[in-house]
């Protein structure tokens, strides 16, 4: 019968309209699925790109530069540095240097410095970087502002 309520789609309000689960279980697989390749790509254009500053840093120009900031600091399982075990220790550095005029801040001491096992291991790497000490820098030609203390 034409005009039935037996044949017409179903109204919902606002308050009733419920997701189908099959649709919304398939639709949170998707998501987590585009993540997980989101995280994959971009880990993999990072270590890209070390890999590329690691192959060609041996052969840019260098400049002298100063340490501004030298410090080995331990990471642990909260990330926030307090309360938890440290398992590994990690070098942050900080350099300025000129490049045809224009002064860069670099904070990369090689392309890839790993965690170390503990604070001896970070110090060893920092100790021909402390602060104020004049630097050799090597630097991008294409993009002075990319630049490495110890270039491979």
């Amino acid at each position: 019968m034409v005009g039935s309520l037996e044949n017409s789609p179903r109204l919902y309000s606002a308050a009733t309209w419920r997701p189908d689960p099959v649709y919304a279980a398939g639709m949170g697989d998707q998501l987590g699925k585009l993540l997980l390749v989101a995280l994959v790509v971009g880990f993999g254009l990072i270590a890209w790109r070390a890999w590329q500053v690691r192959q060609a840093s041996p052969n840019w120009p260098t400049v002298e530069g100063e340490m501004l900031l030298s410090r080995a600091y331990p990471r642990n399982e909260s990330n926030d540095g307090h309360g938890t075990p440290t398992h590994h220790w990690l070098v942050d550095v900080r350099y300025r240097y000129t490049v045809q005029g224009v002064t860069y801040t670099g904070d990369r001491l090689r392309a890839f410095v790993p965690p170390l096992p503990d604070e001896a291991s970070a110090q060893k790497w920092l100790a021909p970087y402390p602060v104020g000490a004049r630097v050799r820098v090597h630097y991008d030609p294409t993009k002075p502002g990319n630049s490495v203390l110890i270039p491979g």
